[in-house]
């Protein structure tokens, strides 16, 4: 009975808040690539382990003394209704910390005691234990994970291939179009001269619209050549007829699909992790995807991110850098693997072989946040990689969501660089003269205060819809820039344009081209809009980047935002003299570190320096001065309770050995600031 009551409450408090959120988000394990063994085994240990490892601990107290053991028991149950009553609040609205602390320990002890004085209250809980079974049922049975676990057979649509031609795809990601541009709607050479030189010598689709802001319904489109298939999974089962599958007869495939599983695994052989390796990574990303679930609102931001990818939450924690020599750090700086897949990605580049032409295809999550990365290819040394203003989708600080955008843009400048290394690498081998070369992002994303990151509105349309499209034909050397609009369901059938290869299915997309006419409508997701006015959109985004970061070299608008951005590169010694308060901002422990100590050549950057104001209780416009010269411009903000601040200095601000650092309180004009100087504190 006691083994039932632990199952019941368990199953309330663990189980189903798990398996609901993954039995709608079904990609968590498709992507990743469980196994149909791996979920069902991760379903029952879910279900069944919290409760049996608690009745054991009972069961060997009782062989001690039984009274003990039934305290404890009950104490179990009060510890899981408070869990269960956590995600009650949380769901219900409650956001506070101490209401939500308070709130679940009430529950849990009123579940406790209840169970242990009220007869009919402990049947009731004895008799729930079935509805963990029908939980686990539900999950696996009655979800989108239904599909992983009895997974269909993969039919696709043979072709007739004789092409020669090698393919090099490179897909980036989350990557509008209007990064790139200048005034003129050029490419910006200053800022991006690897992109600039990819349209010298291609051809630019630069209004090219995508049909989706999320990651695992976008890709399918491009690879398919048709819209995504409701609620489906981004799995070859769901969509068979690909780009793979379609030249499978005829090309070798060296593939790295990054959030899809396009590719049959008879095609692309994959090296796949062990079942340890696996079954780890799972219920360690499981483990941070309930934490979400549990902790306050106030707290969830110390947490690894679980919106940005589909798996390895906690793989952001130290690892590598382009220069694999340099020594590893400790702490969150960077997710693993994205330069390391890269660099893997073009070391696979070979000689063309006419008698067996490649597919290189990697899905690279760049410029994908989190924005770490300098152009130069510095990270950014931060205790949190997630840039902060943001909650779910909505970004709810304008100025954070100004500085996101500012960090995105830098990492657009690294993108570029790593561009330039996938050019070079083309040439050497002998491929960029001889392959049909394609480069394009899966969609956009949005930084506007108020509005969300990549959920498709009325006001972000343009954002997250355009996105740079570049196919360099085999034997190209003049660019060439087309303004017919044209959408991701035509990249499909431009490359089998390229190839003579006829598709032996029905597409909705055509090859870009022999576009002639614009497509007439812009679809992201559920929002659509006349091309037009989207086009006349995008020209307003435009106007605002440039306006609030300016065209050319890497400069100080990039470091500051609002009123008092023009303060950027000023010495501090040619301001108004400032007023000393006796007040301190305290620096996080990551960037105090570097601070003290910044070694020479480092290729960690402590910026945004970040910390919080103890004494301040109020918003305030806020400046950080190092080595003697304003080095950037935000505002306070407020979470979990503190006054926190979040400076964005350039990389080339700070010096190797010790950095002075002096922040100020920033009022009154523009034109005639007021600043007021407060003690730094560095934590150990």
């Amino acid at each position: 009975m006691r083994g039932a009551q632990l199952l019941a409450v368990s199953g309330f408090a663990l189980a189903q808040p798990l398996f609901d959120i993954l039995g709608k988000n079904a990609e968590f394990f498709a992507v990743r690539g469980s196994t149909p063994s791996d979920i069902v085994l991760f379903a029952l240990v879910v279900t069944f382990a919290p409760a049996l490892a608690l009745l054991a601990i009972e069961v060997a107290v009782e062989l001690v003394t039984r009274r003990d053991a039934v305290i404890l028991h009950y104490v179990f149950l009060a510890g899981l209704g408070a869990v269960f009553g956590v995600q009650a609040l949380k769901r219900s609205g409650v956001d506070g910390t101490t209401a939500l602390t308070v709130g679940a320990v009430v529950i849990g002890v009123a579940i406790g005691v209840a169970t242990w004085r009220v007869p009919i209250v402990r049947s009731f809980v004895t008799v729930l234990s079935a509805a963990s079974l029908i939980f686990l049922g539900v999950f696996l049975f009655d979800s989108k994970v239904e599909e992983l676990v009895f997974p269909k057979q993969v039919n696709a649509s043979a072709a007739n291939v004789d092409a020669s031609i090698p393919i090099v795809y490179l897909l980036l990601d989350e990557f509008p179009v209007t990064d790139l541009l200048d005034a003129k709607g050029d490419i910006d050479a200053a800022r991006f001269p690897n992109f600039a030189r990819l349209a010298r010598t291609s051809t630019w689709f630069r209004n090219t619209t995508t049909l989706s802001a999320s990651t695992t319904v976008a890709v399918p489109v491009i690879l398919t050549g048709n819209p995504p298939v409701r609620g489906a999974l981004p799995l070859a089962q769901n969509y068979p007829n690909n780009l793979f599958t379609l030249l499978a007869s005829r090309y070798r495939m060296a593939v790295t699909e990054s959030q899809t599983r396009l590719c049959p695994s008879h095609i692309c052989r994959r090296k796949e992790p062990s079942t340890g390796s696996r079954l780890s990574s799972l219920y360690s990303d499981a483990r941070v995807v309930y934490l979400h679930l549990l902790a306050p609102p106030a707290l969830e931001d110390r947490l690894p991110a679980i919106d940005e990818s589909w798996g390895n939450f906690g793989s952001d924690t130290g690892g590598e850098l382009e220069d694999e020599s340099l020594p590893k750090v400790n702490m969150h700086t960077f997710y693993i693997g994205r330069v390391k897949d890269f660099n893997r990605f073009i070391a696979s580049f070979r000689a063309p072989d006419p008698a067996k032409p490649t597919l290189y295809f990697l899905h690279l999550l760049m410029p994908h946040g989190p924005w770490l990365y300098f152009p130069d290819g510095r990270v950014r040394a931060v205790s949190n990689p997630r840039a902060p203003g943001r909650s779910h989708e909505l970004w709810w600080s304008p100025d954070l969501a100004l500085q996101a955008y500012q960090r995105h843009l830098l990492q657009v400048g690294y993108t570029d660089k790593l561009l330039g290394r996938f050019i070079d690498r083309l040439r050497a081998v002998g491929l960029w003269d001889k392959a049909l070369v394609l480069v394009d992002p899966d969609h956009g994303i949005s930084f506007r205060g108020g509005d969300k990151r990549r959920e498709p509105t009325k006001s972000n349309l343009a954002d997250l819809a355009f996105i740079p499209f570049f196919v360099k034909l085999p034997d190209q050397h003049e660019g060439r820039v087309v303004d017919t609009h044209i959408t991701t369901e035509d990249i499909l059938p431009t490359i089998a344009d390229v190839l003579g290869v006829d598709i032996p299915w029905q597409t909705t997309g055509s090859s870009a081209l022999q576009a002639t006419t614009d497509e007439p409508t812009v679809h992201v997701g559920k929002i659509s809009a006349p091309y037009r006015a989207v086009l006349a959109q995008r020209n307003r985004a435009l106007a605002r980047q440039i306006a609030l970061f300016g065209t050319g070299t890497w400069g100080p608008k990039l470091a500051g935002t609002g009123r008092f951005r023009a303060l950027v590169g000023r010495p501090v010694s040619a301001l108004p003299s400032t007023e000393k308060l006796d007040k301190e901002a305290v620096v996080d422990a990551t960037g105090s570190k570097l601070l003290r100590s910044l070694p020479k050549r480092s290729p960690l950057v402590p910026s945004p320096v970040m910390g919080y104001l103890p004494h301040l209780r109020y918003g305030s416009w806020i400046a950080l001065a190092l080595n003697g010269r304003i080095a950037a411009v935000s505002h306070t903000y407020g979470t979990g309770g503190k006054l926190r601040f979040s400076l964005p200095a350039l990389d080339t601000a700070f010096r190797a050995g010790t950095n002075s650092a002096r922040v100020f309180l920033v009022s009154g004009a523009a034109t005639s600031p007021q600043l007021r100087e407060l003690r730094v504190t560095l934590s150990s």
